[in-house]
C-alpha cells in the first residue's frame, strides 16, 4: 500500500499532539506482533511469563490501560502451537508485521475532494483495526473456534462495530486532511466510542459550525484554528473529535469535565456575525445557519440560572410552585365568596 504522508504542516502538528494515543496504540502493535513471533519460534513459554515480558516492555502506561493478558497470553492450553494452528498464527502475524511497516502514516487519512469522509474514516479504522482482528484470529484458532466462514476477513479489515470495549479503549487516532465541501461530520458520530481521537484537518472554506451537531454529554468536540489548542483533545479520557477551521467559521470547546449542564461545558470563543447565505458542498444557506443557531443555543446560559455556590450576591433559587396549589389559588379567585358565612 502507497505511504500516505500529511503535505499540510497543520496535520503534521495534529499528529504530534496525538503522539501519547499513536504510541499507545503501537506500543500494544509491538507487544503482540513479538509474542506471536515467540509463539512460532518457541511455542515453549508459559503465558505467566509472556504476560510478565509484555508488562516490562510496556511500562508502567500497561497498568490500567492494555489488557495485558488479552494482547500476551494467546495459548490457553501452553502447548505448543500445532500443524493447524500455525497457518493463522503465522497470517496474524505478517498483519500486525505490514501495519507496523506503516508508521505513523496508519494514522493519518488524505480525503480526496468529492468522497465521503464518514467512508473514508470507516476504511482507515478497519484497516487499523486489523491488529485486534489478528489478537482475535489467534485467540479463536487456539480455542479451536476459528471459522473461516465467519472469521476469515478479519485480517484484511476489522471495522470498529466489531471492536470490544477494551479494544475502543486503545482506538488508534486518526488525523484526516479534508476539503470544506466534504465536511459532514456528523457521519463521525458512530465512531466516537471509548478512546477514539479524531482531528479533521480543512481544506479551504467550511460551514461556519460543522461540529455543532456532535455536542454530547461525554464527547470532547472543538472547532479552533490552532493545531495547538488540541493539547486538551490528545490528553481527554474518552471519545473526542476536533477540527482545524478557517478563520470565518466558528471556534468552540466542548468538555465534558467542565460541568453538569450544556453551556457550563461549552465555551465558545468565536462566532460569525452574519448567518451563511450560500451553500457549501451541498449543505444550503439554511442548513449551515441551523447548525450555527444550535451552537448558539446550546451555549447560552439558562434566563435566571442561579450563581455558583458561594459566589458574592448568589441568591437562593424560589423553589417552584406545587401546580396543585397553583390550581386551587386560581379557583378561589373565581369564587364568589360574598355569601360565605
Amino acid at each position: 500500500m502507497p505511504s500516505d504522508k500529511p503535505t499540510d504542516e497543520r496535520a503534521a502538528t495534529a499528529l504530534q499532539v496525538l503522539e501519547k494515543a499513536r504510541e499507545d496504540y503501537h506500543s500494544a502493535l509491538v507487544a503482540t506482533s513479538e509474542e506471536l513471533r515467540g509463539m512460532l519460534d518457541a511455542g515453549s513459554a508459559t503465558a505467566e511469563a509472556r504476560a510478565e515480558r509484555t508488562a516490562a516492555e510496556l511500562g508502567a502506561f500497561a497498568v490500567g490501560h492494555i489488557d495485558i493478558e488479552r494482547f500476551a497470553s494467546f495459548e490457553e492450553t501452553g502447548e505448543p502451537v500445532t500443524v493447524t494452528e500455525a497457518p493463522r498464527i503465522e497470517a496474524a502475524a505478517r498483519t500486525l508485521e505490514s501495519l507496523l511497516e506503516r508508521g505513523s502514516d496508519l494514522h493519518f487519512v488524505r480525503v480526496e475532494p468529492g468522497s465521503d469522509l464518514r467512508d473514508a474514516t470507516a476504511r482507515a479504522l478497519a484497516r487499523a483495526g486489523r491488529a485486534f482482528g489478528a489478537a482475535r484470529t489467534v485467540e479463536l484458532a487456539r480455542s479451536g473456534k476459528y471459522d473461516e466462514g465467519t472469521h476469515g476477513g478479519w485480517l484484511d479489515s476489522f471495522p470498529p462495530f466489531l471492536w470490544s470495549r477494551r479494544e475502543r479503549e486503545l482506538a488508534p487516532p486518526l488525523v484526516i486532511e479534508v476539503d470544506g465541501a466534504d465536511l459532514r461530520a456528523e457521519g463521525l458520530a458512530e465512531f466516537l466510542d471509548g478512546r477514539q481521537k479524531i482531528v479533521l484537518v480543512v481544506r479551504g472554506e467550511c460551514a461556519p459550525a460543522p461540529l455543532a451537531r456532535l455536542v454530547t454529554p461525554d464527547v470532547f468536540v472543538t472547532q479552533t484554528n490552532n493545531a495547538a489548542d488540541f493539547q486538551l483533545l490528545a490528553e481527554f479520557e474518552g471519545p473526542a473529535l476536533g477540527a482545524l477551521v478557517p478563520q470565518s467559521a466558528a471556534r468552540f470547546v466542548h468538555d465534558p469535565r467542565a460541568g453538569g449542564e450544556t453551556w457550563q461545558r461549552l465555551a465558545v470563543a468565536y462566532l460569525p456575525e452574519k448567518e451563511p447565505k450560500g451553500s457549501i458542498g451541498g449543505l444550503s444557506g439554511f442548513q449551515q445557519a441551523q447548525e450555527l443557531r444550535q451552537l448558539k443555543a446550546l451555549a447560552a446560559e439558562p434566563v435566571g440560572a442561579p450563581a455558583p455556590a458561594g459566589e458574592p450576591g448568589a441568591a437562593a433559587a424560589e423553589p417552584l410552585a406545587d401546580p396543585v396549589d397553583k390550581l386551587a389559588a386560581w379557583l378561589l379567585t373565581q369564587a364568589d365568596l360574598s355569601d360565605a358565612g
